[in-house]
């Protein structure tokens, strides 16, 4: 073989193995982008905020394909100056992708504080559930309330007023084919606040409280967060329940696990933390804060090791200022063991408000997405001040290490918080959106300032496997087409 036909065979070669070992399908490109704001008919004119950690949800909640968002909170007018009485504003929301449609909204005097959906009294049929408080002539009253949707009408089935509500979940945890549906919140009697956890039965009809539980190891203790999962692979659902315990200025974060065996509410373990000993931080406005607090906690398997984790999202004080911390666990059966503490510091407070566990760069592997918020001391009512900002991250656990895939801080108005973070394909392109929603402040009024987040892919235009595997075969034949050539001219 001659010179130039061997330069020609090197080179062929060469691009052939460029392009096989080059392949990448569904690269992931650099940072989060904005799909969407949505602001609510209140903007500028009035305010409206989607304060608590679990006052959103993202699913498909009429049956029609489609998945909707469901939003609460508080809503007021401003007339002549002076706000309004305070509404509900019950909101049920799609996206297409182009346009964000208000698919039907429900105001009621009062606030909503919680939102979930599932079917809760098995009739193949979603409820939307929500917790918040109703407000008539004779008082303000917390109110857990059960509502239909298909589609066009929302019609209020069920509700139970007088225990307050911060978060809502449903699965069948005593294994007796009816699911039941769990609140957690507080209750206040007399000089004490504690912390409760309840579980309610809905048979499409009434709603019966089954059982309450609270304690408090001093004087205020809260139950943030709520979730049931099978821990431990065992066939058992576990309620696992998250917040603080041993009063406000000496708060420790807290995490327990529950039995709930139809009759009875049993805690299987109990685990209490704080950073540092004897201290507390202060808010923006330089109230008491507290010193450890879990706001959220989701469950899943999200190291691929077959094993559900818990997840649990909140801050705690150094001592100096205040951290978020984001905490991964796991239950044997007998004892919760901290796989990992994960805390960071972005201005004086830094806080983890909501979770949500999916796919959302479409790897293969579920990720930890957090929502908050980080702020400056002194800042309240402060013009001269940093504003507040929000914070949304991605994170990857295998089982050794926490990963930051991705971060967006924002600012808008007057400052803004992410209260709420939820995931899922809303728009049925085929990619998991994010979804953040809360409160930002404009002109000393505020909104909710929802965001639809999407982190972009690179498509390629020709499969991975099917290159390499071309590719592969092409270098073979040549490489023996080489040496039969040069066998042959020797």
């Amino acid at each position: 073989m001659n010179y130039p036909s061997k330069r020609a065979l090197f080179v062929l070669l060469l691009i052939v193995l460029c392009i096989s070992l080059n392949g990448n399908a569904n690269a992931e490109s650099d940072g989060l982008v904005l799909e969407w704001e949505q602001h609510w008919e209140t903007y500028g004119v009035g305010g409206a905020c989607n304060f608590g950690t679990h006052n959103f949800f993202v699913g498909d909640v009429d049956s029609d394909g489609i998945m909707e968002m469901i939003t609460g909170g508080l809503m007021y007018h401003v007339s002549n100056d002076v706000p309004t009485e305070l509404e509900a504003p019950l909101r049920i929301w799609n996206w297409n992708g182009e346009n964000f449609t208000l698919e039907h909204s429900y105001n009621w005097a009062g606030v909503i504080s919680s939102i979930y959906a599932a079917d809760s009294d098995g009739d193949g049929s979603t409820e939307i559930i929500t917790g918040g408080r109703v407000i008539n002539s004779t008082g303000s009253y917390a109110s857990l309330r059960i509502w239909s949707y298909n589609g066009e009408v929302l019609v209020l089935k069920g509700s139970h007023e007088g225990i307050s509500v911060s978060s809502i979940f449903v699965s069948d945890v005593d294994n007796d084919g009816a699911p039941e549906i769990l609140t957690a919140g507080s209750i206040s009697n007399d000089d004490q606040s504690s912390a409760q956890l309840c579980v309610w039965q809905w048979d499409g009809g009434r709603l019966d409280l089954k059982k309450s539980v609270e304690w408090c190891a001093m004087n205020e203790a809260y139950a943030y967060s709520v979730y049931a999962y099978d821990l431990n692979n065992d066939g058992e659902t576990e309620i696992i329940t998250g917040g603080y315990d041993n009063d406000l200025t000496n708060s420790s974060g807290q995490l327990r696990i529950w039995h709930w065996d139809g009759e009875e509410l049993l805690v299987e373990a109990n685990e209490e933390w704080r950073m540092v000993e004897g201290v507390y931080g202060v808010t923006i406005s330089g109230s008491p804060m507290g010193n450890t607090l879990v706001n959220n906690l989701k469950v899943a398997d999200v190291d691929d090791d077959d094993i559900p984790e818990i997840v649990t999202g909140g801050w705690t004080y150094d001592g100096e200022k205040i951290n978020a911390q984001l905490r991964i666990w796991n239950w044997n059966g007998y004892t919760l063991i901290l796989e990992k503490s994960h805390e960071w510091i972005t201005e004086d407070i830094t806080e983890i408000k909501a979770i949500s566990i999916n796919d959302v760069d479409d790897d293969g592997h579920v990720d930890i997405v957090t929502c908050g918020l980080t702020s400056v001391y002194g800042s309240f009512k402060n013009v001269e001040a940093t504003p507040d900002a929000a914070q949304l991250r991605v994170w990857s656990w295998n089982g050794k290490t926490l990963m930051l895939k991705q971060n967006e801080d924002w600012t808008i108005g007057d400052g803004v918080v992410a209260w709420n973070v939820a995931t899922g394909d809303v728009d049925e392109d085929g990619t998991v959106e994010i979804v953040t929603v809360g409160c930002m402040g404009v002109s000393s009024l505020c909104d909710p300032d929802l965001r639809v987040w999407s982190i972009p892919r690179e498509p390629v235009s020709f499969p991975y496997f099917l290159l390499v595997t071309l590719g592969a075969v092409v270098v073979t034949v040549l490489v023996i087409a080489f040496f039969f050539v040069k066998k042959r001219q020797n």
